[in-house]
């Protein structure tokens, strides 16, 4: 390897081992593990305001969600291109894909706007909680661009693996979030009035408008700009064209899964509460360690991108090795919670023991058992995507994953649990059924090598 190629590693580890996966993942872990205890937080205070608060922001913040993430997603692969230039030493052009999605935050005001100003009594028109749902819908649409100037102006740091400022910045924008949302919820006595649902949202965007102002501060600096080009502000239609088209179909996969899981959901709200409960606990449990799923995907992204730009393609299938043996000793140690005994684990979640039956019980271990196998699974699965990614196979992605949550997990659910009726524990064997088969098409994929035809016009125009 020479000199040069050493400069412009993410880390001072061998490209592709294991330790490099962990340095790179693990601040990104911390960052996604703090928003989440800040969106728990936010959540937590909301249902002392008020149960009603506190069901309104859960039923539009789904909304929300999926109407934010496309445009956030799309953001974040800028974070590809500046992983290839760095890695490639082309510092020079680190900054113009930065700014092509900027440009592209600064559009989704004619989008969020509109939606904030307009679409929230046409969504919630005939919801029990309408109008707390379209207080809290419409700040979080009028912030909506601000998330996305963070994603973009994020990437700058991941894709050269300058990850440090990122973590502290996150984890001191979610306690301001943490204390603006105590303040702005309650209210001070003769101060601040309350502003219940109203008070989260605001607190939630000013954390965030903290955060992207910092960023693009700091991204703006006299050293970013002469060594890496950052003021280049100027709108490329090729490099735009370019970015979306990475972009913008892994964007769309992500969000048609989101509407999958809300449908999937959605269905098993009709086989009643207890039935409901046993899915809900699970889904609890799952979501204590998406952090690590998510964190892996975009350290690998990164790590690929680098590798990438470097000609280094060879070290791609090392980096998967290493991802993998990362999510084997994770599933070793899982197991001791979720499949030998689950049942200490499960009553934190339920609380009240006596308040379910033996049989409830029985049911939600059963389903902690197939949420540690998929568990595995998705994990390995959003890993290979994050390599997929960085070598701009995002056209497949759209298609397995906008299509394999249908075909795997819905259409099975639909028939062994809403025709036939089977029992909650059902859905996550069916949900386990789909991880592994959704992570051996990725695999095929990988192993394939189809997807290096998307590097060949690299490889002719690097230097």
């Amino acid at each position: 390897m020479s000199t040069q190629q050493n400069d412009f590693k993410l880390t001072c580890h061998p490209r592709g081992s294991l330790r490099e996966l962990w340095s790179i993942s693990f601040p990104l872990m911390l960052s996604l593990m703090s928003s989440s205890l800040m969106f728990f937080w936010d959540r937590l205070l909301l249902i002392n305001y008020s149960v009603e608060t506190h069901n309104a922001a859960t039923s539009a913040g789904a909304i929300v969600s999926f109407l934010q993430f496309a445009f956030i997603c799309t953001t974040c692969i800028a974070e590809v291109f500046v992983g290839r230039n760095f890695g490639a030493g082309k510092l020079k052009q680190l900054g113009v894909p930065v700014w092509q999605m900027i440009w592209l935050s600064f559009f989704s005001v004619f989008i969020f706007i509109p939606l904030g100003l307009f679409a929230g009594n046409y969504i919630f028109a005939e919801s029990r909680y309408g109008l707390l749902e379209t207080e809290y819908f419409s700040m979080m649409m009028y912030f909506g661009p601000i998330f996305c100037l963070a994603s973009a102006l994020s990437a700058f740091y991941i894709g050269r693996g300058r990850l440090k400022f990122i973590t502290i910045l996150v984890v001191a924008a979610n306690v301001l979030n943490t204390g603006l949302a105590y303040v702005l919820i309650f209210g001070i006595k003769s101060y601040i009035q309350p502003m219940g649902i109203t008070g989260a949202a605001l607190a939630t965007g000013v954390a965030q408008f903290f955060q992207a102002s910092v960023l693009f501060i700091d991204f703006l600096r006299a050293k970013n700009r002469e060594k890496y080009g950052t003021g280049q502000y100027k709108f490329v239609w090729s490099e735009f064209y370019e970015c979306m088209r990475l972009g913008f179909p892994s964007s769309i996969a992500h969000t048609i899964e989101i509407l999958a899981w809300a449908v999937f959901f959605r269905m098993l709200m009709s086989m009643g509460e207890e039935q409901l409960t046993i899915v809900s606990v699970a889904q609890s449990i799952l979501f204590l360690f998406t952090f690590l799923t998510e964190g892996i995907s975009k350290g690998a992204t990164a790590i690929a991108a680098n590798m990438i730009g470097a000609q280094q393609w060879s070290g791609l299938r090392k980096l998967l090795f290493s991802g993998v043996k990362f999510y084997l000793f994770l599933f070793v140690i899982f197991g001791i919670f979720l499949a030998l005994d689950p049942t200490p684990f499960i009553r934190v979640f339920l609380g009240n023991e006596s308040a379910v039956s033996n049989e409830v019980l029985a049911l939600i271990v059963s389903s902690c058992v197939w949420v540690w196998i998929f568990f595995l699974f998705d994990g390995i699965h959003w890993l290979v995507v994050g390599l997929l990614t960085s070598a701009g196979d995002t056209k497949f992605i759209l298609k397995v994953g906008g299509g394999s949550i249908w075909l795997f997990a819905l259409l099975p659910t639909y028939i062994l649990l809403v025709v036939q009726g089977h029992k909650a524990d059902m859905a996550w064997a069916i949900t386990a059924f789909y991880g592994i088969m959704t992570c051996c098409i990725y695999l095929f994929r990988f192993f394939s090598m189809r997807w290096k035809s998307n590097l060949l016009e690299l490889e002719s125009i690097s230097v």
